[in-house]
């Protein structure tokens, strides 16, 4: 063979072997775990905690609101989207819970010039309630206004629960003090997210907290169901015509209470008349104080004086009340 063919294969092969180790040289060794060529690492990568969990992990912890998500229009959304990656949790990190709902729910629901038109409902942002935050009228789990977990509920045991509640509450649900709410014809699905918040500590209160707290999900659904299907009582007093401007405050309140206070398409959202006004009177300052927070509550309340939380409580106490079932029973 001529030499010069030998030389050419000696340098060829030099070259090679000096490739092969600056490659080695240069790469770091997390290129092989992480990026194209996966090599040996797929192992390891494959025994790597997932940072997306998908809502399957949610259920056992997060049972009523995973019930909420699960049988309403945003169970395509994995619980991720909105909360962030929940690698670690829930015994490393907290899964944060979103403080501005607005700028997230937007991401799908904002009415956009060339966006093509979906099954996804889009909203003019500016003319849909604006600076209200979305999940003072939407269950962010069950968006749609009106949406409720449609589970039958067990009225007899539902029967049997409220016995603790009677002290406060009244055997029938109507409370014999005038400073603690009526729960008789309430709606079902407000009352069931009062619970759970009590239950999970969302909203304070010395007494509720401990009798929701040991609650299991049935026992919520069935207590609310229960009272729900009771009738309110007729309003206890009459009550002499309105200033203008309580009439203009109670006209407002009709967008998410109804008419006189009777309820709205928005079963979330509490029925106010012939509820007792040393009760509307103090959650009204609760909201006002921050003891209580709701985005657009918190706006309402933040205005009245003393004179406008007085007039407005006594007008939905005096105002007649109506119940209208929509149970399920087994």
């Amino acid at each position: 063979m001529p030499k010069h063919i030998i030389r050419l294969l000696v340098l060829m092969v030099a070259f090679a072997a000096a490739a092969l180790y600056a490659k080695s040289y240069f790469t770091v060794d997390s290129f092989y775990r992480f990026g194209h060529y996966r090599a040996d690492s797929v192992t390891d990568i494959a025994t790597l905690e997932p940072v997306f969990q998908t809502p399957s992990p949610c259920s056992s912890c997060h049972a009523l609101r995973y019930a909420e998500w699960s049988t309403n229009v945003h169970r395509t959304v994995i619980c991720e989207v909105c909360h962030g990656a929940a690698q670690g949790h829930p015994t490393q990190t907290k899964v944060p819970i979103p403080a501005e709902t607005i700028r997230l729910c937007t991401q799908c629901h904002e009415a956009m010039a060339g966006r093509p038109l979906t099954s996804v409902r889009q909203v003019a942002i500016g003319r849909h309630f604006p600076d209200a935050d979305c999940i003072a009228c939407h269950n962010p789990h069950a968006p749609k206004i009106g949406a409720a977990v449609q589970q039958a509920a067990n009225l007899r045991a539902g029967h049997d629960l409220t016995a603790n509640c009677a002290a406060c509450h009244g055997t029938n649900g109507i409370s014999p003090n005038p400073d603690w709410p009526n729960l008789a014809g309430q709606s079902a699905s407000y009352l069931m997210r009062a619970l759970a918040s009590f239950k999970i500590g969302e909203r304070k209160n010395e007494t509720m907290g401990p009798i929701a707290q040991p609650l299991e999900d049935a026992d919520v659904r069935n207590v609310a169901y229960y009272f729900a299907t009771l009738s309110c009582a007729a309003p206890t007093a009459k009550i002499a015509a309105t200033s203008a401007r309580v009439a203009a405050i109670v006209e407002r309140c009709a967008l998410c209470h109804g008419q006189g206070g009777r309820g709205s398409s928005n079963p979330a959202l509490p029925k106010l008349a012939a509820q007792n006004s040393g009760y509307l009177v103090a959650a009204i300052k609760a909201f006002r104080t921050g003891e209580r927070t709701n985005p657009i509550m918190s706006e309402i309340a933040g205005k009245l004086d003393e004179t406008d939380i007085n007039g407005v409580a006594a007008y939905f106490a005096a105002q007649n009340c109506q119940t209208k079932s929509h149970l399920v029973s087994r």
